[in-house]
């Protein structure tokens, strides 16, 4: 028993010897909270090279035109009416996508396009949820309609979309037919293609 009781004595003294002079350094996490890491504000030798466009653009941004809405809209057409709303709609905006003709998919193709769409968007600061309707549409939603503009040129960078209907307004891209007569050919060159296969 004595043995036993020296043996965990000359323990404990070793092991608070080696506490004391640094070596199993406990006290580190004190150190830590201690410490301090001071940042100059002194940053002209620092060299970036990675500005990017947008922060260039900034300037013209800041220096664009007021553009305030026109006094009298009876003298203006519907179309020009719903374009000048469109410039300065705020709420949630909600449309459809046609996809492109001509490419067999499934319910889960239409439905992985949508979970593409909706992590592209948000990379690009774009809140918009992309949902498989259809095997040829696809309906989003938008929390700010603000950036209206910038989801019709992020949909028309991508190959699948062909069409895409915000309100009452179509867009596509220029030279394009609209989605129903591309549709009623494709219909025409199946039943062709049925009648020959009979």
């Amino acid at each position: 028993m004595l043995k036993e009781l020296r043996r965990c004595c000359y323990t404990i003294c070793l092991l608070l010897f080696l506490v004391t002079t640094g070596t199993l350094r406990f006290h580190r996490f004190a150190e830590g909270l201690q410490r301090r890491i001071h940042v100059s504000d002194d940053l002209n030798d620092v060299v970036d090279n990675e500005e990017d466009e947008q922060w260039g653009n900034k300037k013209e941004i800041a220096n664009s035109k007021f553009d305030p809405p026109p006094n009298d809209v009876s003298k203006m057409s519907p179309k020009d009416v719903q374009a000048e709303m469109m410039k300065r709609v705020l709420g949630p905006v909600f449309g459809f996508v046609k996809l492109r003709l001509g490419t067999r998919r499934t319910p889960d193709t239409v439905s992985d396009i949508a979970k593409r769409w909706t992590n592209l968007a948000r990379t690009g600061a774009i809140e918009t949820k992309f949902i498989g309707v259809d095997l040829s549409t696809i309906m989003f939603t938008m929390e700010k309609g603000h950036d209206t503009k910038q989801l019709k040129e992020f949909l028309l960078e991508h190959e699948e979309a062909y069409e895409i209907k915000i309100g009452d307004q179509l867009f596509r891209r220029p030279g394009d037919p609209p989605f129903e007569e591309v549709f009623e050919k494709f219909q025409n060159e199946i039943e062709k293609n049925r009648h020959s296969e009979l």
